[in-house]
């Protein structure tokens, strides 16, 4: 059977969702056996069926009386038909803004979500799990797979959600997630060290984020970081610049960081917009607020609402998040993991002249290329580095640690293995006016470590170790 043929048969039976992978099939839809490089379908069809899958979708016979198996002659070929026919092209009715880059994805989409909820009813999906209508729900990617990512498009159609801020990732786009999908806006942020262990080259993981503005309506906006030099290689019909140091259509310009946030004036196609404020630190944050500007404005939030609003940014978990609230110190907890990312982090904390404590590692399985990189900028800018590991996975963590010291003849530096030991070690030894800063999973909720995935949490080890901090002072100082 051909893909129109089998979606015809699915909506006789009333089933009204499909799902290729078994952690997201919910009771009620269709389960697809794809093939992928290290699996078959068939082998999780027991699971889909005690999951409450209705009927299975297969190129060859399945032992199963259970339910109905509707054979298809090319799975692969007919993927993106079945799925259109069952929810329809819902990115037509929620209005899709991509964000790719290496860095600043997860807080440039948050500021659109906020912006234009000021206005419209806004979704967001992204690192940070998928939010709309007052739901929020967590993640294993940052682009979900296909199957998965129309059912949550369709779920905000039927939610009357009409745009939706959408972080793009590169793996996403190589693999094809995004394959039938169009975006209304698209934003590069920005290009750096990352992924080359699957890119291979700088220029390979360019063309792959680059796919995103292929996706992007004739009549759409694509924009563009101009002071990353692969921004002016970013071309569409309707092209949005920015930046600091370059002078593009928008411009941040007079740049003045606060205790409490930035402001900056901003130089737009209409007129200089002065004394713009945000609440949060970091001048790579200006170039985030500037994009998420830019895409409010597209869909005609007023300078009024933007200036008030922009002032008054939720809490992005993991994201340079702050854990201390009266404490004459601070503890941070950010997801930099990438030399650029960390470098932007600790030279912002620099600039506010306090001794700064940094706890970092890095991924195994990962790209090993930035390891020195990551360690020696560590050394440079922080005044006591702690290296720890960091998702290790199969990797051992010692040995990661060594490369990330290959490049630094430093010596302001520590090793502790254990991830909770350190952080421990570091809330512990800060005195006042020290900033400490937990970087690499952000708001992650897992460890990887011998191929086991363990329940974890940085905010959680920070939390814990700052309570035993404050008993401990409390009974020595009675």
């Amino acid at each position: 059977m051909d893909g129109l043929s089998i979606a015809k048969k699915l909506k006789e039976l009333n089933i009204r969702g499909l799902s290729d992978d078994t952690r997201y099939l919910e009771p009620g839809d269709a389960f697809i056996c794809r093939k992928g490089k290290n699996y078959d379908g068939r082998d999780f069809v027991v699971d889909a069926v005690f999951r409450g899958a209705r009927a299975i979708i297969s190129e060859s016979p399945i032992a199963t009386t259970i339910v109905p198996v509707f054979l298809c002659d090319d799975v692969e070929r007919h993927f993106e038909t079945m799925l259109t026919e069952i929810y329809g092209q819902p990115w037509r009715k929620v209005s899709l803004i991509g964000i790719t880059g290496t860095d600043g994805k997860t807080t440039t989409a948050s500021i659109i979500e906020h912006l234009l909820n000021q206005k419209y009813e806004c979704g967001y999906i992204g690192t940070n799990g998928i939010r709309y209508a007052g739901l929020n729900s967590e993640s294993r990617y940052t682009t979900p797979p296909l199957c998965y990512l129309l059912k949550i498009l369709k779920r905000m159609e039927r939610k009357n959600v009409s745009h939706c801020a959408m972080e793009v990732s590169s793996q996403g786009l190589v693999d094809k997630r995004l394959e039938p999908v169009e975006f209304d806006v698209a934003v590069f942020t920005n290009l750096s060290h990352e992924h080359l262990d699957t890119h291979l080259t700088m220029e390979n993981y360019f063309l792959a984020k680059s796919r995103l503005f292929t996706k992007l309506r004739p009549e759409g906006l694509a924009v563009t970081n101009i002071d990353s030099p692969y921004g002016y290689r970013i071309s569409h019909p309707r092209l949005a610049t920015y930046g600091i140091d370059n002078l593009g259509d928008w411009q941040a310009i007079n740049i003045r960081e606060e205790k409490t946030g930035i402001r900056f004036d901003l130089r737009t196609p209409e007129a200089i917009i002065t004394n713009i404020k945000i609440n949060l630190t970091g001048l790579y944050n200006v170039y985030n607020a500037v994009a998420a500007i830019i895409c409010a404005r597209e869909y005609g939030v007023s300078w009024r609402t933007i200036l008030k609003a922009i002032g008054n940014i939720p809490k992005i978990p993991g994201r340079m998040e702050l854990l201390t609230k009266d404490d004459d110190f601070q503890v941070y907890v950010d997801f930099a993991h990438t030399p650029a990312a960390l470098q932007a982090v600790l030279a912002s904390m620099r600039n506010k002249g306090n001794r700064i404590v940094i706890v970092l590692g890095t991924a195994g399985n990962k790209d090993k290329s930035k390891r020195p990189a990551m360690g020696k900028i560590a050394c440079a800018y922080a005044d006591h580095v702690i290296f720890t590991a960091e998702d290790p996975r199969d990797e051992n963590p010692a040995a990661i640690i060594r490369e990330m010291l290959s490049a630094t003849s430093a010596n302001n530096y520590e090793i502790i293995t254990d991830r909770k030991t350190a952080i421990r070690k570091a809330v512990f030894s800060v005195k006042a006016g020290d900033i400490v800063i937990i970087t690499g999973k952000g708001n992650d909720n897992y460890f990887e470590e011998n191929k086991i995935v363990y329940e974890y949490s940085d905010i959680s080890e920070v939390k814990k170790a700052l309570k035993e901090k404050k008993t401990f002072h409390e009974q020595s100082c009675p």
